[in-house]
């Protein structure tokens, strides 16, 4: 068994649910996924976040890992409505450090780039040619998902204390406006790990809130939980579960779920499987100039601007788009 794991490579892949919200709540068991076709063997696409959609295309924003460079990026990946094709990816975010979770907050991408040792929010500048990037906290957070709720922000994360922290310990912390984040009375207001670390963006259904969380008791990103926010203050936050969603019935990519977010239309997620494969151990061995001749034309990201590393001003605020 220890030999065959030298070939067996974990992938990731973005999947598009057509029906709505109330077909989850009546009939979470039979929520069916058509995953994006595409013909990469060396990365996977995870942690989808749909950013713009027409009548042809779905344009989501997810986390691009290519094996070989051992680290994400942020892609945007053009999927055809019609047939679930990846027609083109682009190359949105791409730092030294992994890129994954590019949670979209009105006009700012807060990514998940917690090696980087804090918090960041980017901002498209010059006609969307590059971005800014402001630090909205000195911490490293893990999936930060924010909420704007009653009148105030609040961000919803794990840390990297150690690896239990990274999936067992929800933290909230609370501003006025972005880049001004102190922590909830209740800090960690949570520790399960099966109801902890954020699986997408805050959803309303029915006039009431609802989080996603990944379970991650067995494995990590097992499941994705619903969890329905009942009390949310600066004092006190309590939720309570509502349902247990799982890839199993839409193979291939039917091992694990770790990511539901909800949006007019769609519901995009992702899905897992294992595959063994030759080309893992050769993806140790490949150098550098091998690597970028492999990739070559899809290997840069948009420029990334320093910005002021401080909060934003009152005009500045976000909303959530969800």
């Amino acid at each position: 068994m220890g030999f065959k794991n030298r070939f067996l490579l974990d992938y990731w892949n973005v999947g598009i649910v057509e029906s709505g919200l109330e077909d989850i709540f009546e009939h979470p068991g039979n929520m069916k996924i058509s995953w994006v076709q595409h013909r990469y063997r060396d990365r996977f696409f995870a942690d989808p976040f749909l950013y713009d959609q027409d009548q042809k295309y779905y344009y989501i924003y997810a986390e691009e890992f290519i094996f070989c460079e051992r680290k994400g990026r942020i892609s945007c990946l053009t999927v055809d409505k019609r047939t679930f094709k990846l027609l083109d990816i682009e190359v949105i975010l791409n730092e030294p450090h992994h890129l994954s979770y590019p949670f979209i907050f009105g006009e700012y991408i807060i990514p998940e780039g917690y090696r980087s040792g804090a918090c960041y929010a980017y901002k498209k500048v010059n006609g969307g040619q590059s971005y800014q990037r402001i630090k909205i906290s000195d911490m490293a957070f893990i999936d930060s998902t924010v909420l704007k709720y009653n009148d105030k922000l609040w961000l919803f994360a794990t840390t990297k204390k150690d690896a239990e922290d990274a999936i067992a310990n929800l933290r909230i912390y609370v501003a006025d406006q972005l880049g001004k984040f102190s922590s909830h009375a209740q800090d960690p207001v949570k520790t399960d790990n099966k109801t902890a670390r954020p699986g997408g963006a805050f959803f309303e259904y029915q006039g009431k809130l609802y989080r996603p969380v990944q379970d991650c008791a067995e494995m990590y990103g097992h499941y994705i939980r619903i969890m329905e926010v009942k009390i949310l203050s600066e004092q006190e936050y309590e939720e309570q579960e509502v349902m247990v969603l799982s890839s199993t019935i839409s193979p291939p990519y039917n091992m694990r779920l770790h990511t539901f977010n909800a949006y007019e239309g769609c519901i995009v997620v992702d899905g897992y499987l294992e595959r063994y494969s030759f080309l893992k151990p050769c993806l140790k061995m490949l150098k550098k100039p091998l690597l970028h001749y492999y990739n070559r034309g899809n290997n840069r990201g948009k420029e990334i601007v320093s910005g002021e590393e401080c909060g934003l001003k009152n005009d500045e605020r976000s909303r959530n788009i969800i």
